[in-house]
């Protein structure tokens, strides 16, 4: 049997929908009553009086909270108790939520934790946090997305070479985004011989979440995702947070904890679409994955040393090694990579080997030069040079590593391959 078999219509309403009436300085009026709102976005609603019958009962499914980007007064906003009253869209909004207009519907709200926790809870009657897929659901979405049942088998064995991608995929965004860049990949000749590389695939993850960033909550259209430098310094400063997070070896933070790093907290907690609230812990955030601060710290000292030429991990280094005599070695290619090996094999196994990963996967000329041109690099920089150095370095360690820290020589091995395998 059917659930709520005596709703009668179901409206969406998006928050996006409000915040573009406010920022409509051509509507026809400032204010509007819920039913002008109605009567904008569905004409045929026009005359159904019988709306307004507290016996009619519909859903209103309201999403992107954490579109609408003005302040809610749930306390001061003035109440109102009809559905022709005219008022700005955020004391709609409130009303709305309050149940003094539209007083047959039932609301539903969807929007990311951070945006929902604003609500009062005295107007929330049930909150439903989704948590992911299982391991069976990853699989199931991954095979019934495509026709072709041999291409989703590959996909699936895929994925599952990495275990990083078999923990992320339990969000769903992480899952779709395996099926769009695998499929793309498997197009090629020779693709899929070898485990995939993450960090062409963690690229991918950030680029499309910037750009989702400026286009559900900046209105920019697809052929306008362009970063400007404001864009790129947010990700920038959210990748220099993780790096000295990761010094600390810490994964939570909270919003005084941002300040210092000169970026809002709500392009890093809501809109980056990189960070999250921890369930059940009120104001304490991280990165969605571990595996993704690590990148983002990656990222920021690749990007300081390309666009700088800094190598920002001399300034904690340890003694500087004998390989190097002088600053200016340090900060060659070969030089910030040693400086990554020193961290990383004078620290915990398991602190630095992911960052030193990213880090060697980002030399490759196909994840800086390729991947992340027109986004956080412009386009024709030269390319980074030394890499032939840097792959003897990474090679001499492995050896060093096989006599003297067998624990290291994996991943080692893998940060080797990041850098010098192309089949993505």
């Amino acid at each position: 049997m059917r659930a709520n078999k005596d709703l009668q219509f179901v409206f969406k309403l998006s928050f996006r929908n409000f915040w573009t009436l406010r920022k409509n300085e051509n509507h026809i009026a400032k204010t509007m009553s819920i039913m002008d709102v109605l009567e904008y976005y569905y004409p045929e609603c026009k005359d159904m009086k019988f709306l307004e019958d507290e016996d009619c009962k519909f859903v209103v499914v309201m999403d992107s909270l954490d579109c609408y980007r003005e302040h809610l007064d749930w306390k001061n906003a003035p109440v109102i108790n009809d559905n022709v009253t005219k008022a700005t869209p955020a004391v709609l909004i409130v009303n709305i939520v309050r149940g003094t207009v539209l007083r047959g519907a039932c609301v539903w709200i969807l929007g990311r934790r951070t945006a929902i926790s604003q609500i009062p809870p005295q107007f929330i009657d049930v909150f439903t946090e989704i948590q992911g897929f299982s391991d069976t659901m990853k699989d199931e979405y991954l095979t019934k997305r495509y026709e072709n049942a041999a291409l989703a088998a590959k996909i699936v064995a895929h994925y599952k070479l990495l275990p990083s991608l078999v923990i992320l995929t339990r969000q769903p965004f992480v899952c779709w985004m395996v099926a769009t860049v695998f499929k793309r990949n498997f197009k090629y000749r020779g693709y899929g011989e070898n485990p995939p590389r993450l960090t062409p695939f963690f690229i991918n993850v950030l680029v499309v979440q910037m750009n989702r960033r400026l286009e559900f909550y900046y209105g920019k259209a697809e052929n306008e995702l362009k970063w400007s430098p404001d864009d790129k310094m947010v990700a920038t400063k959210i990748g220099k947070m993780a790096f000295k997070m990761l010094e600390k070896n810490i994964s939570v933070f909270c919003e005084e904890d941002v300040k210092e790093y000169g970026v809002s907290f709500t392009e890093v907690t809501l809109l980056s679409g990189l960070c999250t609230e921890l369930p059940a812990s009120l104001g304490k955030f991280c990165f969605v994955h571990f595996s993704v601060q690590e990148f983002m710290a990656a990222l920021y000292v690749f990007t300081m040393f390309r666009e700088e030429s800094k190598n920002v991990l001399e300034i904690m280094m340890l003694p500087r090694p004998k390989l190097f005599a002088s600053k200016d070695q340090t900060r060659s290619v070969a030089g910030v990579v040693q400086s990554a090996l020193s961290r990383t094999l004078s620290s915990p196994l398991g602190h630095y080997d992911m960052f030193l990963r990213f880090l060697c996967g980002l030399l490759a000329p196909d994840c800086h030069d390729s991947q992340l041109a027109g986004f956080l690099f412009r386009y024709h920089m030269p390319k980074v040079g030394g890499l032939d150095e840097t792959q003897r370095l990474l090679q001499q360690a492995i050896k060093t590593a096989e006599v003297k820290n067998r624990d290291r020589v994996e991943n080692l091995k893998e940060c080797l391959r990041e850098m010098t395998q192309t089949d993505e």
